[in-house]
């Protein structure tokens, strides 16, 4: 009787089986909680071209593990000065939104 490894197997269940346990990526605006100058409003669609680790480290997708002010700001405004044929914004009021004051 031949016996076969069950290492082509395992390979090909991990090759089908991966893209189907990936993390949808969130659509339409997504909002980063910030106190002092206003959340963050960025579409996810228009920072795919990089990859998921720049922003997200090797944490659990969707998360954002150790992003602070100082982090975020080296991120993105770095990347967003360097990109400026893509109009990408470089000044607060550019990602910053400050929430409106209820009305009286």
């Amino acid at each position: 009787m031949i016996r076969m490894s069950p290492l082509p197997l395992a390979l090909a269940l991990c090759l089908f089986a991966a893209p189907a346990l990936a993390v949808d990526a969130p659509k339409g605006i997504v909002k980063l909680k910030s106190a002092k100058q206003g959340d963050v409003h960025l579409k996810h669609e228009t920072h795919t071209a990089l990859k998921c680790e720049v922003c997200h480290g090797q944490g659990e997708p969707g998360k954002m593990e150790g992003m602070n002010q100082k982090k975020g700001h080296a991120l993105c405004q770095d990347c967003h000065k360097k990109d400026a044929a893509k109009k990408a914004p470089v000044k607060c009021d550019g990602c910053h939104h400050k929430q409106k004051p209820a009305a009286s």
